[in-house]
Order: C-alpha cells, then sequence, then structure tokens
C-alpha cells in the first residue's frame, strides 16, 4: 500500500475516471507521476459499477495503494429514442461536496512538474478553470467540425513568449470558448452539479456532443471558465502545430491524446510520437515497483491485470 504524501490536504484531491481495465497502465503511470514530482495531495480513482463488480481489478487498486471512489451512471435523457453514451460520469465530481476542491486528470497524462499550485489558484466563484481545447485538427479528422482550423484555433493565439492564454471574448472565434477536459479545476457544488445534469438532460446539443463531458462543460460555463496556459494540459499534437507556442522545459502536464503510448513499445522518432519514450520510461520505474517487490499478491495482480492490457513488444 502506498503511503499519503507529505503534508497531505484530505480536503483536495487529484481525480480521474476508469470503466475498464484497458486505461490502469495509464493510471498508474499517472499516479507514480504525481508521487515522483511531489505531489502532497492524494490521486483517487473514480471508478463505475461493473470496475467495482471486477475483484481482482479492485484488488489491483489496493496493491497500487490508489484509494478508488465508485460512481453510480450518469447518462442523457434518451432522445427520439436513442442516448448519446459517453463518459458522462467525469461529471460526478461537482456532487462530491465532502471535497473543497477537485482537480481532474486524465488518464493518458504524465506530469513532468509540481502542479501543486493548482489546488490554490483563484479560478472565480462558480466557475471552472481549465486549458482552451486545440482546434487545428492537424490529422484533418472528417469527424471534427469544418472550422476546426489554425486561424480559429484559441493557441494560434496564444502568448508565443509568456505561454499565456488568449484572453476568451465575444468577439474572438467561437473556438476560443471550447475547453479540454482533460485538466479542470472545479469546487464541488450541489447547485452546480444539478445545472450539469440539468443541461445533460435538456440541452438540444447533446445529442451530437462528440466529447460528452467535455462539450457540456463550454456550454455551461460559456464566459465562466478561467483559460489554463497550455503547459497544463500539452496536448502531443501540439508539439507540431504549435511548435511557436511549445517549450518542452515548460510543459506540467504532458496529455497523450489520439494513439495512447501502451499500445505499442515501437513509435516514430518525430516530434510527436517521440513524446512517447517519456511514458515508457515511467512506465519502466513503476514495473520496477511491482515486479521487484517480495509481495507475491502484487507480482500476480501486475501479471494479471497490467500485462494484458500494455504492449509487450
Amino acid at each position: 500500500m502506498g503511503s499519503l504524501p507529505h503534508g497531505h490536504d484530505p480536503t483536495k484531491i487529484w481525480s480521474t475516471l476508469l470503466t475498464n481495465r484497458g486505461y490502469f497502465g495509464g493510471a498508474l503511470v499517472l499516479n507514480h507521476t504525481l508521487r515522483k514530482t511531489g505531489s502532497r495531495y492524494q490521486l483517487k480513482i473514480m471508478v463505475t459499477r461493473e470496475v467495482e463488480a471486477d475483484t481482482e481489478f479492485m484488488e489491483a487498486f489496493q496493491a497500487a495503494g490508489i484509494p478508488t471512489i465508485v460512481v453510480d451512471k450518469i447518462e442523457p435523457a434518451p432522445r427520439d429514442g436513442k442516448v448519446n453514451k459517453g463518459t458522462w460520469e467525469k461529471l460526478a465530481p461537482w456532487g462530491m461536496t465532502e471535497y473543497e476542491r477537485i482537480v481532474l486528470l486524465d488518464s493518458d497524462q504524465v506530469i513532468l512538474h509540481n502542479i501543486d499550485e493548482m489546488m490554490t489558484m483563484d479560478i472565480g466563484e462558480g466557475c471552472i478553470a481549465a486549458a482552451h481545447a486545440c482546434t487545428c485538427n492537424p490529422k484533418k479528422l472528417a469527424h471534427y467540425s469544418k472550422d476546426w482550423v489554425p486561424e480559429n484555433c484559441a493557441f494560434t493565439a496564444a502568448n508565443k513568449r509568456t505561454g499565456e492564454p488568449a484572453a476568451i471574448t465575444e468577439a474572438c472565434p467561437a473556438n476560443h470558448h471550447l475547453l479540454n477536459s482533460g485538466t479542470v479545476i472545479l469546487e464541488p457544488s450541489k447547485a452546480q452539479y444539478d445545472a450539469l445534469i440539468h443541461a445533460m438532460n435538456t440541452h438540444p446539443d447533446v445529442p451530437k456532443m462528440l466529447f460528452f463531458d467535455q462539450d457540456l462543460l463550454a456550454v455551461v460555463y460559456r464566459s465562466r471558465w478561467k483559460p489554463l496556459p497550455y503547459t497544463y494540459n500539452a496536448l502531443k499534437p501540439m508539439r507540431e502545430c504549435h511548435a511557436d507556442l511549445w517549450r518542452d522545459e515548460d510543459v506540467k502536464v504532458l496529455h497523450y491524446i489520439l494513439a495512447k503510448p501502451w499500445k505499442s513499445r515501437t513509435y516514430g522518432d518525430d516530434v510527436v510520437e517521440s513524446t512517447h519514450r517519456l511514458w515508457w520510461e515511467f512506465y519502466a520505474e513503476v514495473e520496477k515497483e511491482w515486479t521487484e517487490t517480495f509481495d507475491e499478491d502484487k507480482r500476480r495482480l501486475w501479471r494479471d491485470v497490467v500485462v494484458p492490457v500494455v504492449a509487450q513488444k
């Protein structure tokens, strides 16, 4: 079992959502890098009822020393008999009023520098903080909106010298109102949670939302969310499509959107895919911790729970 961080503050937590075993390797690396960078706050992983029912998987969380929070299913009301199924459970933290602050992270992220300042920075009452969505669409994915082009991307308008995000105004391109929910600072509130659930069940755009909670947050918190610098949620394609903004040494949270590093131990040496090397270096440290322990159960859980979901070659 892992020990509590030095100076642990139980009123504030990091959290991420897992709905199956597939992202467990990513979650272990996320937890490892939070510890490695000296965070004094604990990661608690939200799990669905399906995960809770997977006894061996729950044993693996315990072996990792990562507390879990079981969340009930969250799903929009049907529209014309259809439901937009997705990871709406990411809205659950807004209802966790036993905490003063929660910072949502994605399990396909690694922490490169201490980010504890996120637990105390001012976000404004009734507001959230997040980095903009990158809407350059460098891979030209057909299912993305047609206005997702570099000239409309908020990061194109960011301060290239300081990394500060562009201000959000009513005059800016519509894409500047979009956020990426890989990193979100929030202060739980029943009123805010109820407003989110009401919007999920009634807003006319919900049936066609592509990014689920992320799109809903952009609607509900329009003009009420604080833009964070890209460094708190550095989407890996930005290393290429926003090379004039990106500084390796400044990145605090690296986000492996699209292709996941744990899917293959081989990766390209191009500007974007070469970032996978970092993930595998951290994974090797986690692997050593689990496989060189005297705890036979922990070694078994590594073999049976982690190895099957992480590429072996």
